[in-house]
């Protein structure tokens, strides 16, 4: 996503119209219209502005389009707030969730009309690609 469907988005996200970001940022309406149709970019003191005004991190805004939901804005203030020893074993446990996780998405994709089985059985005649009844060479 464009910058300037990011700041429409999260404008709306905030119930704020574009005037009401216009007189955050110190801009005119037609300034933040202009940005959000990609016809200008926020010079750099107006963009500082609007990572505040729109409650995001320039991530957010300037990033690969993933954006925070409020309960991982949340969970990120919590863990901002512990101390070293807290944020140590919050680590540890989602490091091993995360590897649960992961082991787990792959036998649940082969329970989805996939199979274990190879794809290929292989009989002793079958040594290469090439020697599978149908191939022809690339040729029709």
């Amino acid at each position: 996503m464009e910058i300037g469907n990011k700041i429409k988005t999260l404008r709306k996200s905030l119930g704020m119209t574009q005037g009401a970001l216009a007189l955050k940022l110190g801009v005119t309406p037609s300034a933040v219209g202009n940005y959000e149709h990609g016809l200008s970019f926020p010079k750099e003191e107006v963009l500082m502005r609007l990572f505040d005004a729109l409650e995001c991190s320039p991530n957010e805004l300037l990033g690969d389009g993933r954006s925070l939901s409020p309960r991982e804005k949340e969970l990120l203030s919590k863990f901002g707030q512990l101390d070293e020893r807290g944020k140590i074993s919050v680590e540890s446990l989602a490091e091993t969730e995360l590897q649960r996780t992961l082991s787990e998405e792959l036998p649940s994709a082969a329970r989805k009309g996939g199979s274990n089985e190879p794809l290929i059985r292989r009989s002793s005649k079958i040594k290469s690609v090439l020697d599978l009844p149908d191939y022809n060479g690339g040729r029709k």
